[in-house]
């Protein structure tokens, strides 16, 4: 009987153990259960200086530009060698939230709603910036920054309280080619499909926080992280949402940015301490 005891205790460990660290780099569904559609391929541990990453953009040739929601500087991050390769001064400290880039041009976001508009970042000793305001302030808690080429604009996402509505979140478009912010969003988080069933907040501004916003270079897809709950949410090329995964709180503490290789590989850093950047793949 005993030695059924034992037999059984064991068994259990076992399990537990398999579970505990099989399931350790899963991502989980909105329902709290294995989906095993993200997967971590492979993982840089950031130094002390990106220990809160705050965004990212995909540079090419294994270069990220990073930057973190506490100085304003924008740093090279090499993915080969596993360092910061170079670091651009923009602006004084402050909560610098996103970055985006277009060719030879750095657009970084403040959480107020403020725009940094850094020229020739990579190659100037002394980047010329600009300043633009738009009609966010520090209440809407600005975070999602991406350029996106087919728009020709950057996407803005509202992480807090959207300035138009309780109804739903705003996902808004910055035209760089008018210069000026676009009045009603690109597109809207009303929060009615059924992915967010199991997560709906009676004030469904609470339902999700995005912290990160980008398109998928392949598929056309809108991709959102919310870094209070590690969530990655998946829209269609319309807008609206198709699926909602929750990530490893132990491998994505406080999922900050994303970015695409120009093939489509995904990379999604976090804060943490240590501060990291994962590959990711998504079935």
């Amino acid at each position: 009987m005993n030695r059924t005891v034992l037999l059984i205790t064991a068994g259990l460990i076992i399990l537990l153990g398999f579970l505990y660290f099989g399931l350790d780099r899963i991502s989980f569904n909105n329902t709290g259960t294995p989906s095993g559609a993200v997967t971590i391929e492979q993982s840089w541990v950031l130094p002390d200086e990106l220990d809160e990453v705050s965004g990212m953009a995909f540079l090419g040739e294994n270069k990220i530009a990073c930057i973190q929601d506490e100085d304003g500087i924008i740093f090279i991050y090499d993915l080969a060698a596993s360092r910061i390769e170079k670091e651009v001064e923009f602006g004084d400290s402050g909560d610098y939230e996103g970055i985006a880039v277009k060719g030879s041009t750095a657009y970084v976001l403040r959480s107020d709603g403020i725009i940094y508009e850094v020229q020739d970042f990579l190659t100037a000793e002394d980047p010329k910036v600009r300043e633009i305001e738009t009609r966010f302030s520090t209440k809407n808690n600005m975070e999602g920054l991406f350029f996106d080429k087919r728009s020709n604009g950057l996407l803005l996402a509202v992480k807090g309280k959207d300035p138009d509505s309780k109804s739903y979140k705003g996902i808004y478009l910055y035209d760089l080619e008018k210069d000026r912010l676009r009045e009603a969003p690109a597109y809207k988080l009303t929060f009615e499909e059924a992915v967010f069933d199991d997560i709906r907040k009676k004030n469904v501004q609470n339902t999700f926080y995005p912290s990160e916003v980008a398109r998928n270079p392949v598929t056309g897809e809108i991709l959102l992280l919310d870094g209070r709950r590690p969530q990655l949410l998946i829209l269609d090329d319309t807008g609206r949402a198709k699926v909602l995964h929750v990530l490893n709180k132990k491998d994505f503490p406080q999922p900050e940015g994303i970015t695409f290789s120009k093939d489509g590989a995904m990379y999604i850093s976090s804060e943490g301490n240590p501060g990291t950047i994962h590959k990711v793949r998504l079935k």
